[in-house]
């Protein structure tokens, strides 16, 4: 009776390993959903975006002040404790644009650790998952003399939650100047990232890296609602990995782009 009890146990135990096997083979085939990350290069870009580099962000309009755009708040600062101060109720988003010209639906600005979305596109967010992850305050698009540039509504989102821990990498691609072999650094990206969990009903994901934190990535199960927006710069991470550190020589419209 105990040898029979051990055998029993032995099978009960290779039973469980088997599928525990089988249910990694099978994630692994299912999980072939291609991603995808909306990101713009940093010039010639079309009309309706704003390039980087050509607008600045402030919390305070003073009439009264020679500068009268100014940034008065440590809100974009961060310490081990968090936040030095939570978003002004409002920011304002200047540049040098005519009225009507700008229709953007994303914009980043990770130098101050925001990322500016239109009504469009933050709806689009929440209704697949993408909540409770970000401070949210308005956004107001104007000219120097503080005028309406659009009559589209704008938020700045500044992300507490990134998600690095959801995917699987995979095998990276090393990029690494003489002077980073110097410092011991590099730059890596990953052709072949998965999501750990195919089952979550999140489908856009930021992560905190600098190779990817100036986009936002996403599933392939809504590239035809991103697309709908207003001229996105769009890649297969895939893609992306190939001309992530030469996007001088990818502008928007090249062939890795992805477009309806």
């Amino acid at each position: 009776m105990h040898l029979r009890g051990v055998v029993y146990r032995n099978i009960q135990r290779l039973t469980s390993d088997l599928i525990n096997t089988l249910t990694i083979i099978n994630s692994a085939i299912m999980n072939t959903e291609e991603l995808y990350i909306w990101n713009y290069g940093i010039d010639k870009l079309p009309k309706g975006l704003l390039e980087f580099g050509k607008s600045d962000v402030c919390d305070t309009y003073d009439e009264s002040k020679r500068q009268k755009f100014q940034n008065h708040g440590q809100w974009m600062w961060k310490n081990k404790n968090g936040w030095e101060e939570n978003l002004p109720p409002v920011l304002y988003l200047v540049c040098n644009k005519k009225p009507g010209i700008l229709q953007f639906d994303f914009l980043e600005k990770y130098s101050i650790k925001l990322k500016i979305v239109s009504e469009e596109f933050l709806s689009l967010l929440q209704e697949n998952g993408f909540v409770d992850k970000y401070d949210i305050t308005t956004v107001k698009v104007v000219n120097k003399k503080n005028e309406s540039l659009t009559d589209k509504k704008y938020y700045a989102l500044r992300i507490n939650h990134f998600d690095n821990d959801s995917f699987h990498f995979g095998k990276g691609i090393t990029y690494q100047s003489d002077f980073q072999k110097k410092l011991g650094t590099c730059f890596t990206v990953y052709p072949d990232m998965k999501l750990k969990d195919i089952s979550i009903k999140q489908n856009f994901f930021v992560l905190n890296s600098i190779e990817y934190r100036d986009g936002i990535i996403f599933r392939e199960r809504i590239l035809d609602k991103v697309l709908n927006l207003y001229k996105p710069e769009i890649y297969k991470l895939s893609d992306y990995s190939k001309l992530w550190i030469d996007n001088d020589f990818y502008p928007y419209g090249n062939e890795f782009m992805i477009v309806k």
